[in-house]
């Protein structure tokens, strides 16, 4: 009993002991660099959750045992551990991150420090980039930099995005940005010639991005020459760290559909549609054009035993699935990056897709303290379906809003309805439509694309390889001399198929189209860089260079039709060439350049860079062009009159003005006289000039003027930076009209200007920093104001039926008449006349600017939050200030003009009797009266805001993932385009509106730019995925 008693005393006494020790510490916690405070700061004890953070005067107090060890952290400054001991009060000072410190403008030729630089850029880190649950890098960029508009016309997988960096600066040339991938200028844009548009920037697989930087301003912009007036983005792909080697698997699998529907009239409601719209029509002579016998007979009741849904058979659940693993490590002379992927991804319309197949090994290694060796290889193969031709009667898309509800999609043998032709209502008797005037039997036209879709196709596959090597000598110190080459290989085998017992096919023995592309692009580089200091106050960066590239482009295309049967898809099979051609162009550029950046104490910077380009596109005379750029940066935070400011991080003021050029998208002799071949007789051909020469043409010409200043205060946790630019394009290519003695309509002149204006703003931080908790937020925008300055003499150019480049007004103006409603009285539809008052006659209706196809305000809002192990980030994109032509309700609302489709249920309300107050006029079976022609009625303002992406993450505790003998494993949740906030009646706001230059002549012209017609949706994607750390 006494060693019982014993026992417990000592427990207690023990445990008293231990409870006694406990105690609480206090501190402050301040920046080593200038002893202020840092409030917000983390104190946890290490080894457990507990922790505190630091008052606004940078004070703690915290309870803790005598042996613990306390680490201290805050963004911007690295982590230290404070061991307690016997300590009553501590003093924690933190240093800088020299991470922070060295936040660096990757410009291709250079590197600089973001604090030191004068140049306008935006840097956007891979990691946010994998967010994309999409292949291409473009969508990514959109919300993400202020001034930069992304853009598609096509929900297609694997097609084109469009980039505009600050607005449009060409009529008739690219607009495109430049892309640099590691120092070198890759090929970009669609090479295709017969299937829709694919970007080969698709090839880049994304989980190879460390970093992407888009450059706006002359700074950066002007070394480029005659290359950079349309902005640059570079892209830095992954390299090994040494002394870190590891392995990351990721895989995600996830489904899409369709974001946004239209709602279709079913068969009862077409029906009770059409017979009014009959009942409506009249002749010459004012007598019914239908007796109700004739109509009850054309539209019996019961059509409605049927009742298809078209859009289901058009759309499904598309499924994306990519997996990917890399292995990156290295020791002191030796780094690497070893990556492969794998991207599939179905359409949400029957008949498309895309996958893509990739690999990159980057491999840096250190023979010296002089000389190293940087390779890089990535290869990739892609292979894109499309589904047949948008506005094509054999596409999903269109016979999804054109086929009407009351003809079967499958006939009673189960096999899709092939009705194409009155009275044949398809392979397996059908009487549905027995009794009906074969004149009105319901067809549908082009074929049922049930039977089309597993027949034809339209299929394209990139194979591309791009060999890259660096090799370096550090001379002395500080001078260095790197020479580079590249090599970039790309294949395209583009085969589209129609079988000869299709609808499209039938008359012909079907058909085959087969183009073979093949594109190089050979660079070389020699760059000589020097940094060296005069004292401690005077730095200087001094960079030299030349640049060659030689780039050729050779297609050919043999097409043939009479085929037996559709299994030989091959030419030899066919009976008949019907179309052959083909073409072998190539060009060569060269240029040098110098750049020098001087800073006296970090504090005051100054810039200036030159560059002459020479490029076999352009004629002798003119075949040179000198392009350069100045900047001064004033960082005013390191003057002492503001080092009493204690919140404030940073404070700096930039400007600088350049000149750059363009000469792409011109093709590759836009100088010369050229010449085709074109078939006369059966077997003969002539030769005749499409093209005269001209040996005046030269560079396109653009200035830039760009201020701006930067600020970051509270330790740099908040940040902002505010924008402005004027951009003004010259010498821009046209095609003036010619006298009609010279054989020609028209040649391109360097005569039209352009402006773009705006701001950019961005603002972000850290509002919230706690042990457990972070927010971090990001809002960035900007404005456009583009005019048109001069086209050569004209004052505008029509840019098709509905838009206009007019001087004065913003490039790509939508004009044409008026829409005035609906006459309460009559049904009529009218439009604003000369007099201002309405008339129902659309011939006497005035034409006038009604909006502009460019958006005013275009921009993005990122918030991260952080709570422990799991995370939530919400993207919103937003645009305003623009219009687009809704081409699709023209049909879809066409007051009975439509006789043979279905219409939106948004038709079934209109205009019924004298009185009524309605936005659609009195429907007519053919609707002889124009109401559905072009107008203001179908043109709507696209502004929008969209949630872009939502991911939700887990990342596994460094407990737990250790005893896996992992470094790390995270699961997720994404999904893309997750609703839209917009008053846009058609499938998707987010279009391509760029306007297309003319390209006809200068009187005539066509563009589908902001127009909605046909256009493959934009879908909805929901993504679940993986990734391993090892």
């Amino acid at each position: 009993m006494r060693k019982v008693l014993f026992l417990l005393l000592s427990v207690l006494f023990l445990g008293g002991q231990v409870f006694a020790q406990s105690r609480t510490v206090t501190g402050r916690v301040t920046d080593a660099n200038d002893g202020s405070a840092i409030p917000g700061a983390n104190v946890q004890i290490k080894g457990t959750s507990k922790g505190t953070s630091t008052n606004p005067e940078g004070s703690f107090s915290i309870q803790v045992d005598a042996n613990a060890t306390l680490i201290v952290s805050f963004i911007g400054f690295e982590a230290k551990e404070v061991p307690v001991g016997s300590a009553a009060t501590l003093n924690v000072k933190l240093k800088t991150d020299s991470k922070s410190l060295e936040e660096v403008v990757v410009t291709g030729y250079t590197i600089e420090k973001k604090v030191n630089s004068t140049i306008a850029s935006t840097s956007i880190a891979g990691a946010k980039i994998n967010n994309v649950a999409l292949p291409d890098v473009n969508q990514m960029l959109q919300g993400n930099a202020p001034g930069v508009a992304v853009s598609t016309n096509s929900g297609q997988p694997g097609a084109k995005t469009e980039v505009r960096i600050r607005g449009i600066g060409s009529i008739s040339a690219s607009n495109s940005p430049l892309y640099v991938v590691d120092g070198v200028v890759i090929s970009t844009g669609d090479f295709t010639q017969n299937t829709p548009t694919q970007d080969v920037i698709a090839n880049l697989n994304p989980a190879d991005i460390e970093n992407v930087t888009v450059l706006k301003d002359a700074s950066a912009t002007a070394l480029y020459g005659s290359r950079g007036s349309n902005g640059v983005i570079v892209i830095t792909t992954k390299t090994g760290k040494k002394g870190q080697n590891r392995i990351n698997f990721n895989a995600k699998y996830g489904f899409q559909n369709l974001a946004h529907g239209i709602d279709m009239m079913n068969s009862s409601e077409l029906l009770a549609y059409q017979r009014e719209a009959m009942r409506n029509a009249t002749k010459k002579d004012g007598t019914p054009t239908f007796t109700e016998a004739d109509i009850l007979a054309n539209r019996p009741d019961k059509l409605t035993n049927i009742n298809t849904n078209w859009m289901k058979e058009a759309f499904r659940t598309g499924k994306t699935q990519s997996y990917g693993i890399n292995a990156s490590g290295g020791n002191d002379k030796t780094q690497y990056y070893a990556s492969g992927d794998y991207f599939k991804q179905q359409g949400i319309l029957i008949g498309s897709d895309f996958s893509r197949y990739s690999g990159r090994l980057n491999v840096d290694h250190k023979f010296n303290d002089e000389f190293d060796l940087s390779v890089k290889v990535n290869g990739s193969y892609t292979d894109q379906r499309s589904a047949s031709g948008g506005n094509s009667y054999s596409s999903p898309l269109m016979g999804a809003l054109s086929n009407v509800p009351y003809i079967p999609s499958r006939d009673i043998a189960g096999n899709p309805y092939n009705g194409y032709t009155a009275g044949q209502p398809g392979s397996t008797t059908w009487d549905g439509f027995a009794g009906i005037p074969s004149s009105y039997v319901p067809i549908i036209r082009g074929g049922n694309f049930l039977s089309t879709v597993d027949k034809n196709y339209n299929k394209s596959n990139n194979t591309q390889t791009v060999f890259n090597a660096a090799l370096g000598y550090n001379i002395i110190d500080g001078l260095r001399f790197v020479v580079k080459g590249n090599a970039e290989l790309t294949n395209i085998r583009e085969k589209q198929w129609t079988a000869p017992d299709s609808y499209d096919g039938r008359n012909y023995g079907g058909y085959l189209y087969n183009v073979n592309s093949n594109i190089a692009l050979y660079t070389t580089q020699q760059l000589l860089t020097y940094n060296f200091s005069i004292g401690k106050d005077h730095n200087f960066r001094l960079l030299a260079g030349n640049e060659y590239s030689y780039q050729t482009r050779v297609w050919s295309l043999a097409a043939k039709n009479g085929f037996p049967n559709g299994q030989a898809q091959v030419p030899d099979a066919g009976a008949k060439y019907f179309d052959m051609g083909g073409d072998e162009t190539s060009y060569a550029f060269q240029g040098i350049l110098a750049k020098a950046d001087y800073d006296y104490k970090s504090k005051y910077f100054l810039s200036g860079s030159f560059r002459r380009d020479g490029s076999s596109r352009f004629p002798q005379d003119n075949r040179f062009g000198n392009f350069y750029s100045v900047g001064a940066a004033w960082r005013i935070s390191e003057e002492e009159f503001t080092k009493n400011i204690s919140w404030l991080s940073d404070l700096k003021l930039r400007s600088s003005y350049g000149i750059m050029g363009n000469a792409e998208g011109l093709g590759d002799y836009p100088y010369q006289p050229l010449y085709s071949l074109k078939g006369v007789y059966a077997d003969g051909s002539v030769a005749f000039q499409k093209q005269p020469a001209n040996t005046a043409l030269s560079w396109e010409k653009q200035n830039l003027f760009d201020v701006g200043l930067d600020i970051s205060v509270l330790k740099k946790r908040l940040y902002a930076a505010v924008g402005y630019y004027d951009k003004r394009s010259s010498a821009l290519l046209m095609q003036l009209p010619l006298s009609m003695t010279s054989g020609f309509d028209v040649m391109n002149m360097n005569v039209g200007k352009m402006l773009n204006q705006g701001f950019e703003v961005t603002i972000g931080g850290i509002p919230v920093a706690t042990k457990n908790f972070q927010w971090t937020s990001d809002l960035n925008f900007a404005t456009l104001r583009n005019r048109v300055l001069s086209l050569g003499g004209q004052q505008f150019i029509p840019s098709g039926s509905r838009q206009r480049i007019e001087v004065g007004m913003p490039f790509g103006s939508w004009y044409m008449p008026v829409w005035a409603g609906v006459d309460p009285q009559t049904g009529a539809a009218t439009w604003v006349g000369a007099d201002g008052k309405p008339t129902a006659d659309y011939n006497s209706a005035v034409r006038k600017y009604v909006g502009q196809a460019l958006p005013k305000i275009t921009g993005g809002f990122t918030n991260k939050f952080n709570y422990k192990d799991f995370d939530l980030s919400l993207f919103i994109t937003f645009s305003a200030g623009n219009k687009a032509y809704n081409y699709n309700r023209s049909f879809l609302e066409s007051d009975g003009n439509n006789t043979t489709g279905n219409q939106a249920k948004d038709a079934g309300s209109h205009w019924q009797k004298p009185g009524d107050i309605a936005d659609r006029p009195k429907i007519i079976w053919g609707n002889g009266t124009n109401s559905n022609a072009s107008s203001t009625r179908y043109l709507e303002d696209i502004s929008y805001v969209r949630l872009r992406n939502v991911t939700f993450g887990y990342n596994l505790p460094k407990n737990v993932v250790s005893r896996m003998h992992m470094q790390g494993l995270r699961v997720y949740a994404q999904a893309e385009n997750l609703f839209t906030l917009t008053g846009y009646k058609g499938w998707d706001p987010d279009m391509n509106t760029n306007p297309l230059s003319p390209t006809s002549t200068a009187s005539t012209a066509t563009t589908n730019a902001g127009t909605d017609f046909y256009r493959y949706p934009t879908s909805r994607v929901i993504t679940f995925g993986i990734s391993v750390g090892l």
